[in-house]
């Protein structure tokens, strides 16, 4: 499959937004009230620069030497781009800054060799700068560079196109590709709009996402592969009327879950009321739970999908461990996981990484090779401690918004794109 990887210069390959840094360094007059147009959306990036044009001053030289010194990249994109070119990939920069610098900063880097997309400059003899806008779209005309216009000028010529971004200039691109790594504006952006991406900080992620094989998932349970919210809330309810409480009716429930039962509980209750409830609600919920256990949507499907693709299987829960496996093995699919964890099978709970340690040890398979789903912020501090890329999933009690503001490397759509994932990883399965 023949592949590009189309990148985003200021923000992105370069540390900081290099086109703003210089601007904001040779404007004259009103700079402020440029930027705060554009930032606002009220003009777009080419009516910008034409503006600032007018106010530009710094002979060559000046501006160069400036470059120079400001010329820092991302230290682990050029080990990314060598991964590229042997393994056949493509990498071509669209930026809608400036040739003046990217060319600057590419040499420096030793880098010249990769194409490039971006507004043009020339210097004046008088100083400051002449700009042109070889790459902007005439239906559009927002942007200097119309990155949606080079994925489509490319798109005869490779099978897949990936994106790498990070900001507002960034989301046409995104749109129009077929895959997105993501970072600040651009990743809170392709969420809301439900475009598939993973979320990274730096090239060395991406590099590690290009070398990715799945060969194993560890998943939370509640609210992952299974719902059985009523159970537990008939064990606090049990809780309550010992203690002589009126309960908080059912709806409520998402209000005051915790991470574990301890911490639900401690939002009622004394310290030694928790310790006298915890048995309590564990032995009300024992009656109940199996009854009121169910797959969630797609869940059983999917895990005989992936245990007939032969994907190392394992559950990782804060609900305590011989529930768990009972639940699993009422709803029999048990045999499918080589290892199934929960609260008191290790010293300590998440989002502490000893149960995401322990069961990647029974599966015996380096965190690199695995990847963690789950459905709160919880399970994400949890994969993230441990080092295991999470993949969150909104089919609990926190929306795709909330689960974003934590990062985690990708978030699902539902539980049955695993099973395209697992076997392509930058798939983008139809719904």
């Amino acid at each position: 499959m023949k592949t590009l990887i189309l990148c985003d210069f200021d923000g992105t390959i370069s540390i900081r937004d290099m086109g703003y840094v210089l601007l904001n360094r040779f404007s004259s007059g009103d700079w402020d009230a440029i930027d705060r147009a554009f930032v606002e959306g009220k003009i777009g990036s080419k009516e910008a620069y034409i503006r600032i044009t007018k106010i530009l001053k710094g002979n060559k030289e000046d501006v160069l030497r400036f470059i120079r010194d400001h010329s820092d990249i991302d230290p682990h994109f050029a080990v990314f781009h060598q991964y590229c070119r042997r393994q056949g990939i493509d990498v071509k920069i669209v930026s809608d800054g400036l040739d003046v610098y990217i060319e600057t900063m590419l040499q420096i880097h030793r880098l010249a060799d990769i194409p490039f997309y971006a507004n043009r400059s020339r210097f004046l003899e008088e100083g400051g700068l002449e700009m042109s806008f070889p790459y902007s779209n005439g239906d559009c005309g927002l942007c200097g560079t119309c990155k949606k216009r080079l994925v489509e000028i490319h798109r005869g010529a490779y099978d897949r196109i990936i994106y790498a971004g990070n900001g507002v200039s960034d989301r046409c691109g995104a749109k129009a590709s077929d895959f997105t790594f993501a970072k600040s504006a651009l990743y809170r952006y392709c969420v809301e709009q439900d475009i598939v991406c993973h979320h990274f900080q730096h090239f060395g992620e991406i590099l590690a996402d290009l070398r990715k094989r799945i060969r194993g998932i560890i998943f939370d349970l509640d609210g992952t592969l299974i719902e059985a919210y009523e159970a537990l809330y008939l064990g606090i309810e049990e809780a309550f009327r010992h203690f002589g409480r009126t309960m908080f009716p059912f709806q409520d429930y998402p209000k005051h879950v915790d991470v574990d039962l301890q911490a639900t509980l401690s939002h009622f209750f004394s310290p030694g009321e928790v310790a006298e409830a915890i048995p309590i609600v564990r032995k009300k919920y024992e009656e109940v739970y199996l009854e009121k256990t169910r797959f969630l949507d797609g869940a059983k499907e999917t895990v005989e999908a992936l245990h007939a693709q032969g994907v190392v299987l394992a559950v990782a829960s804060n609900k305590f461990g011989r529930f768990s496996r009972g639940a699993l093995s009422h709803l029999g699919i048990a045999g499918y996981f080589k290892a199934a964890l929960g609260a008191g099978d290790v010293p300590r709970n998440k989002p502490f990484p000893d149960m995401l340690n322990a069961a990647l040890k029974e599966i015996d398979l380096p965190p690199q090779d695995v990847v963690f789903v789950g459905d709160t912020l919880t399970d994400i501090e949890t994969g993230q401690e441990a080092g295991v890329d999470v993949y969150a999933l909104p089919t609990g009690f926190h929306t795709k918004t909330d689960l974003s503001k934590r990062n985690p490397r990708r978030i699902l759509r539902d539980l049955k794109e695993l099973v395209h994932v697992t076997k392509d990883l930058f798939s983008i399965p139809k719904r």
